[in-house]
């Protein structure tokens, strides 16, 4: 119980002075039901710190991606940061880039996520199969995937799929026909950067 409370307070350089009050006092309130022995109330602070230090991660890796991928742009109204997703906790945060002509790229990150493990045992394959719209790829040093797909109407969508530690990064890119623009985008993304945030 100790371990964990000191851990959370050294990750305290990432908080904002607000943010860092909400915690420490979800950090007063868990040491103090554990000095009188309620361990529920203990557990449930706990979980209040940890899910506002989430938050505040999901802001700081929010302030490291792209203004820009290429020629889109994203809207920061648009931002979104959580800590429950799909019935399980943990940071979830997603970006949209969009420009004038409907080009849009949705990027989404998912700590813990329960699709890391088929999109590994994929990447360990000797080969993806015989697919030709889907293939690995490199992003600021991670292996991912690159699928291609084309609507009936002859609109290009690409899903990048790339696992880093216990995360995963997506990105759906509407409506850009070319690979090299696409790879071109994600390269933006400081992907090592986000990973040290998410350790």
């Amino acid at each position: 119980m100790k371990t964990i409370i000191t851990i959370i307070f050294c990750s305290f350089f990432l908080i904002t002075v607000a943010k860092a009050q909400e915690v420490e006092n979800n950090l007063n309130d868990a040491r103090a039901a554990y000095n009188n022995g309620d361990l529920e109330n203990a557990r449930f602070a706990l979980q209040q710190a940890m899910y506002e230090l989430d938050l505040v991660i999901g802001h700081e890796i929010l302030k490291l991606l792209p203004e820009n991928m290429g020629n889109l742009n994203f809207s920061d109204a648009d931002d979104m940061v959580g800590s429950v997703n799909m019935g399980f906790i943990g940071l979830h945060l997603s970006r949209n880039y969009k420009n004038d002509q409907n080009q849009r790229a949705e990027l989404q990150i998912i700590a813990d996520s329960p699709l890391l493990a088929g999109i590994n045992a994929i990447l360990a394959l000797p080969v993806i199969g015989r697919d030709p719209n889907q293939k690995r790829i490199r992003i600021d040093g991670y292996r991912g995937l690159l699928e291609k797909s084309e609507s009936s109407d002859g609109t290009v969508s690409w899903d990048m799929q790339i696992p880093f530690g216990s995360s995963l990064l997506t990105v759906n890119f509407k409506d850009i026909n070319e690979e090299n623009a696409v790879m071109e985008m994600a390269n933006t993304i400081p992907i090592q950067q986000i990973a040290r945030l998410l350790q």
